[in-house]
Formats: C-alpha cells, structure tokens, sequence
C-alpha cells in the first residue's frame, strides 16, 4: 500500500508514464538518464516522500514505458519543451527538478529555457557541463545500437562501485524495456543527436547567467568512470553559486549506490530553497 502510484500523463501528444510517491507537498521530478527508466529513482522517491514531498520519477520519452519512435525531437530542447508540457498535464506550475546522467542535461535545459518553473536544480553525475570527447559520442551511439543484454549488463555493473548493487532482475526489465516496440527507432535517433549536435546543448554558461535565481546543487561519485569526476570539477568552478557534493567510494548512480545519503543532501538543498522562497515572499 506504500509503495508508488503510477499512471500516463499527455505531454502535448506525447504519451509519458509517472510513477508518483507521496500525495501532497511541493512536487520534486526526476529525470533518468540514458537507457534508463523511472525505476531506477524507487528507492530515492520513496525517501523523498518521506519527508514531505510528491516525487515524479517518468520515463523519457524512448524509454521504459512511455512513447517510443522517431516522431519525437530528442535533443536537449525537445526534451525542455516536453517537460514543461507534462507539467502543464499533471497541473504543476513549478517544482524542483532532479537530473541523473543524460537526464541531468534535459533538466538543465528545462530550467535555463523555463526558469519560473523550476524553483531548484540538482544535477547527479550529469553530461551537459562539458563537451562530451568524440570516442565518448561514438561509444555511446555503438552502445545504443547494439543495446544486447550482455552490453546493458555491463554498462549498468560499470555505473556503480559495487557491481551487486545492480539486480539481475533490474538488468532484466531495462533489457527488455529497451528492446521494446519502438525503441530501436528511439535509441538511433539519440544516437545520432550523440554524434551530431549535442555539444552544442552545453548548459554551463546558461546556468551560470541564472546565479541566484536557480539553487544549483550538484552530487557526483568520486568514481565516476562514465561522466567525468575531473570534468564535474571543472564545471563547478564555472558555477560559483552551486553547492557540490563528492561522495567517494561511488561511480555514477549515486541514488542508486547511496539513497540515504543522497536523500539527505537533497533534503538539505531543497529545505533551503523553501527557505528563500518564504524570505523572499
């Protein structure tokens, strides 16, 4: 009876799943990352609920459950647009916003194109604050045109310090989720964004310029092998306002590896957002 709730909201023609935990207080979403699917927040959602707070974790489009195929722009822009209809759909004016991996890029673009609506940002391991090297880009594409379940059993294993945090179940359904109607379709048009255009989504400066305006915090494993440590560094001295977080002994799920203590920094990041949103009112 306490797990999540979960239902499909339009996102201007777009069909997106929800899975929803908690039923009143100021509504956080989280964003997955690439390959991904809303499962991958349950064990965070469920903390977040618990102290006061509706989160919705979704599946991104060419994902999990919600719309799969190429009638859907999967850049960085298209994935702002969405998110601001979704929330026109679920009656959300604005919320706080969590943004895991490549999903820490499309929550960035959401925030920076639709500032009024994203009260708060935290980015976990996220590609969009430096530009991605060209082996990275090609890897990924190759990665997601084979998308077998040997190569999502290893790139999952690869995302945590400790492999045996990673299901053989969890592997099983993103596996099979990912090989779904539609989202070869999906994954190849990501694929090609990978190896077009998505350097130019860069997302620092445009944080940057928002300063205050957006409580930034950023949480990054000190063993991150699939989006940089070193880069996260590198970025955060550009985002002088944001708060940072190392956690050691960690690679790139944070809120996969390490729940209790993501859920404690996020607790703390959007306290003080509901803080300075009453000094201010």
């Amino acid at each position: 009876m306490g797990g999540p709730i979960q239902y499909f909201a339009d996102a201007g023609g777009i069909n997106v799943r929800v899975r929803q935990w908690g039923h009143a207080g100021p509504a956080v979403l989280c964003v997955h990352g690439l390959g991904s699917h809303a499962e991958i927040w349950d064990e965070l959602g469920a903390r977040l609920a618990a102290q006061g707070r509706v989160c919705l974790a979704i599946d991104l489009p060419g994902h999990g459950l919600s719309y799969k195929g190429p009638d859907f722009d999967y850049r960085a822009a298209g994935h702002a647009a969405m998110l601001a209809r979704l929330l026109d759909s679920l009656g959300q004016q604005a919320v706080d916003v969590v943004g895991s991996s490549l999903g820490g890029l499309h929550a960035a673009a959401f925030a920076t194109t639709h500032p009024a609506r994203a009260r708060s940002l935290a980015l976990i391991g996220a590609v969009g604050l430096a530009p991605l090297a060209p082996q990275r880009r090609e890897w990924t594409a190759g990665y997601l045109a084979r998308m077998d379940r040997d190569a999502v059993a290893e790139r999952l294993r690869a995302g945590v310090y400790d492999p045996a945090r990673v299901s053989e179940a969890y592997i099983e359904e993103t596996w099979r989720m990912n090989n779904s109607a539609g989202a070869a379709e999906s994954f190849a048009a990501i694929g090609r964004y990978y190896l077009g255009s998505i350097n130019d989504d860069i997302q620092t400066d445009r944080l940057a310029a928002l300063g205050e305006r957006l409580p930034l915090m950023l949480i990054w494993g000190e063993d991150d092998v699939t989006v940089s440590y070193a880069d996260a560094r590198q970025a955060a001295a550009c985002l002088p306002r944001a708060r940072f977080e190392a956690l050691p002994r960690t690679r790139h799920i944070p809120h996969v590896e390490r729940p209790d203590e993501v859920a404690r920094l996020l607790s703390q990041h959007l306290s003080a957002v509901s803080t300075t949103v009453l000094e201010s009112a």
